[in-house]
């Protein structure tokens, strides 16, 4: 008896629609029992019965609804921060949904990547973002930065848009204060610092750090080896560090011929090689081609277990060339070099910006230096590549960025598919395969006759050797016969 007039105290917000549901029960069970008794009915009665039973019904249903909605909000109230506003069908189908999933790993980095993590995680949470930290990044030694850095910066905003807490707790992560001495103290920065010397490593701090921000995914560092990176410009000159080559670039005008890194063997985690492995899609970019991107496949075994995975591999084109960096590469630039550092025919899908940036555009977001990335389909259309064109661009507070909605929706779109556009990528990867295997079996072929050439000609060359040195042997030993027939003959008239 007390567990039912429990029902009954202020407050549930229940009373209300148990009452409704009742009413509407009662007034459909006596139209019913009504409708036995009538034997003469006009139009107007049917209408009006018809209406009333109409009403009756939805009003049981919709009570039944909104009082289980209201029983859970209730349920709920002392574990959740969640308001009463909470849709129910979202929560028991929502979390399964994302649950099930495809499995999506992006490897990139800079503003770029936060804004396709929190876009993505509406579709799935099976997402592992892939980040390069190199030693030589100023972040990592301090929680108090001037302005945005690489490494901490970006795991930081990663972890903002993949937190499923509040959206206060990721206004939180990224606030910043000024304490008076014109330096600005990143929050943030300031919990991931004081984690790395609680737990001792940079791979524990963000594996607590998610868990405390309840992050919906993965955020891996691609390795915890000390690893700094350098490159080698067009001029010769060896740019040592992240940051050094980021500036030197761009003061210099100087493109990057090659990037390497400072230490021979680096391993990946383990982590990575297994999100790798189980993948649907790989994303690879948004970010500075060379810095963020690329020098994740540095790393042999990443490159390695990306050409063995079976997941779609998809480049994200950036919508402007960095200055210094990439300016004046085209679409078809961007996927020589990324291929060039993972293998070739490894990119199945391009997805690149085909909207216009304006001159107003590059002058309000200070990208007057910098220049469009051109789509030149006449380089990339032989290849077993599929270039998808969307107007991608949106603009943020301080510069152009990707329309991560879109991009997310591509993403599960070719995640779900096996074919996009009118192109087979599969019969197109055979098919310069083949051409590949025919191009290096004509070149080994032609190696082969080369060398039995050169060997057939060392052959002769040794035979016209042998052939004088024999003629000489025969004429040194015509000469000692000459000589010991004549000591015999003198010998002979001297007796």
């Amino acid at each position: 008896m007390r567990a039912i007039l429990e029902w009954l105290k202020p407050g549930a917000r229940v009373k209300r629609y148990i009452f409704l549901q009742i009413v509407s029960v009662a007034v459909f069970i006596f139209c019913l029992v009504s409708l036995r008794t009538v034997t003469d009915m006009s139009l107007k009665t049917l209408i009006a019965y018809i209406a009333i039973i109409t009403i009756s019904l939805f009003g049981a249903v919709f009570s039944f609804i909104f009082a289980q909605k209201n029983i859970l909000y209730v349920s709920l109230k002392n574990i959740s921060n969640r308001s009463k506003n909470i849709k129910v069908r979202k929560m028991l189908y929502g979390d399964p949904k994302l649950n099930k999933g495809s499995k999506i790993v992006v490897i990139g980095g800079g503003s770029g990547l936060p804004y396709l993590l929190n876009s993505l995680k509406e579709y799935t949470q099976n997402i592992t973002a892939i980040v390069n930290v190199s030693e030589d990044d100023v972040s990592i030694s301090t929680a108090i930065v001037d302005k945005e850095e690489l490494a901490t910066g970006d795991i930081r905003k990663c972890i903002a848009a993949l937190s499923t807490s509040s959206s206060d707790v990721s206004k939180l992560l990224m606030h910043k204060s000024d304490k008076g001495d014109g330096k600005n103290y990143s929050v943030g920065n300031v919990i991931i610092s004081s984690l790395i010397e609680i737990t001792g490593s940079f791979s524990k701090a963000i594996e607590k750090i998610s868990e405390i921000f309840k992050i919906q995914g993965n955020i891996l560092p691609v390795t915890t080896d000390n690893i700094i990176l350098c490159a080698k410009l067009e001029d010769g000159e060896v740019v040592v560090g992240k940051q050094n080559i980021t500036s030197r670039v761009k003061e210099q005008k100087g493109k990057i011929k090659q990037i390497f890194l400072k230490e021979g063997s680096v391993k990946a985690i383990p982590e990575v090689i297994e999100a790798i492995n189980s993948a649907n899609v790989i994303v690879i970019g948004p970010g500075q081609l060379y810095t963020s991107v690329l020098s994740n496949f540095l790393i042999d075994d990443v490159s390695k277990a990306i050409i063995k995975s079976k997941a779609k591999k998809v480049y994200i084109a950036n919508i402007m060339n960095q200055p210094g960096q990439t300016y004046g590469y085209t679409l078809a630039k961007y996927l020589n070099e990324v291929e060039r550092y993972i293998g070739k025919h490894v990119i199945d899908y391009a997805i690149a910006n085909d909207g216009a940036v304006t001159e107003e555009m590059l002058k309000d977001f200070n990208q007057v230096e910098s220049s469009q990335v051109k789509i030149d389909l006449e380089n990339i259309q032989n290849r077993a590549i599929c270039v998808l064109k969307e107007d991608l661009i949106l603009t943020s507070k301080d510069s152009i960025i990707h329309n991560a909605d879109r991009l997310a929706e591509i993403i599960m779109s070719i995640a779900k598919s096996r074919k996009i556009g009118n192109l087979n990528i599969v019969k197109m990867r055979k098919k310069h395969i083949r051409k590949e295997r025919i191009k290096k079996f004509k070149m080994t072929a032609k190696k082969i006759v080369k060398d039995k050439e050169e060997q057939n000609s060392q052959v002769l060359d040794k035979n016209k050797k042998s052939k004088k040195n024999n003629k000489k042997q025969e004429v040194k030993v015509s000469e000692k016969t000459n000589k010991t027939v004549d000591k015999i003959r003198k010998s002979v008239k001297k007796g």
